[in-house]
């Protein structure tokens, strides 16, 4: 069976990190803990791109171990996209205090330099229990933009999808080792348990309009989180070329990656290609493992040409990619509500972060989703 450890999964909180992110850097680095923190108050005033302007160089190379790596990418990415997109024009240049050390950091984590979504939904929460569960009404958000509710709300709903989510991926490692095995019992009882992490999942993305105003989101949230433009940035010390990266999206989640590979579903053409290239957003172990779980098994295969008289382990895939699709019509409900029909109001695009179209995009993979249920 696949060792998650190995590629820093763990068994109860899947790709959440099994040890609460670090909420401190070391005190050599507090002018990037506090300007970062700062970063709600220099938007609203305009001062973002004033005052990181004069933020002391940091050398990186002080940190010691991939957590503070993690958490100093985290305020590393959103200082660099406030100064970037936070105020009325793109920013061509990022100035060589960020560009630099985010490079840097970068690498030694291997994620492109930019804020993802693993820096801004995986590693940006702590516990206010630490003895609680990692629920909605026992999580905060370390870092943000707005520093509102709507914000914090939004992040904290994927953090806890995360969570919800995360016995799934044990389960699917284990599918697959009993696929080998041929022990039906083993996959039947896995399969099981991923319904009941699905309706978890589900049950929490519903909650998203509890505190997130689909106004608030698109109109104040947003254009801060939204796909750069041509031509680019300039990472000042670093590279003679402009770069373009894409904003942290939903398709960067490893979990639904995960998901489609258990599954056997396929995403074609234009959508398929961008679901592939979302993966150089995810860090690396987590790459390696959705690579090693798609060289495994096929559960569908399975089902299909070893199985197709066993009428109880089609029914509990059917429920699961079901489950999946009803996930994926949410998401998709979400989305026109939050993005298509407030941008008809002010008679703007409908991309989404990534810069695809939003509906299009959503209403292709939840399309082919359903065709993977087996007649």
């Amino acid at each position: 069976m696949i060792n998650l450890s190995a590629y820093e999964i763990d068994p109860v909180r899947g790709f959440l990190p099994s040890e609460d992110p670090l909420t401190q850097l070391p005190p050599a680095f507090i002018a990037w803990e506090e300007i970062s923190a700062q970063v709600p108050a220099l938007l609203t005033a305009g001062k973002i791109r004033q005052v990181l302007d004069k933020m002391p160089i940091l050398d990186p190379v002080a940190l010691e171990n991939k957590r503070q790596l993690y958490r100093a990418f985290l305020l590393l990415s959103v200082m660099a996209n406030a100064y970037i997109m936070g105020e009325t024009e793109q920013a061509s240049i990022l100035p060589r205090n960020i560009a630099m050390p985010l490079w840097y950091v970068a690498q030694k984590v291997g994620l492109p330099p930019v804020f993802t979504y693993f820096s801004m939904m995986l590693y940006n929460w702590f516990r206010i229990d630490p003895s609680e569960p990692i629920d909605l009404d026992n999580l905060a958000i370390s870092r943000s933009y707005q520093g509102s509710q709507d914000e914090h709300w939004f992040y904290l709903n994927m953090v806890v999808i995360e969570a919800k989510g995360g016995p799934a991926v044990k389960a699917m490692t284990e599918i697959q080792s009993a696929i080998t095995s041929d022990d039906g019992v083993t996959i039947e009882q896995n399969l099981t348990e991923i319904i009941a992490v699905q309706e978890k999942m589900i049950a929490t993305l519903k909650r998203l309009t509890e505190k997130c105003d689909p106004y608030i989101f698109y109109n104040r949230l947003r254009p801060i989180l939204d796909a750069w433009k041509d031509p680019g940035v300039f990472y000042e010390g670093v590279s003679n070329q402009p770069q373009m990266w894409i904003a942290a999206s939903a398709a960067q989640c490893s979990l639904f990656h995960a998901f489609d590979i258990a599954f056997g579903i396929d995403h074609q053409d234009q959508g398929g290609q961008f679901l592939r290239r979302m993966r150089e957003y995810m860090p690396l172990k987590h790459r390696q493992f959705l690579a090693e779980l798609e060289a495994g098994p096929s559960l569908r295969e399975y089902i299909i040409h070893k199985k197709p008289d066993d009428s109880r382990l089609k029914e509990l895939y059917n429920q699961s990619v079901e489950l999946l699709d009803a996930f994926r019509k949410k998401h998709l409900e979400i989305s026109v509500n939050y993005v298509v029909k407030q941008a008809r109001k002010k008679e703007t695009g409908v991309s989404g972060t990534s810069g695809t179209n939003v509906t299009r995009f959503l209403g292709q993979v939840r399309r082919e989703t359903s065709e993977y249920i087996i007649k």
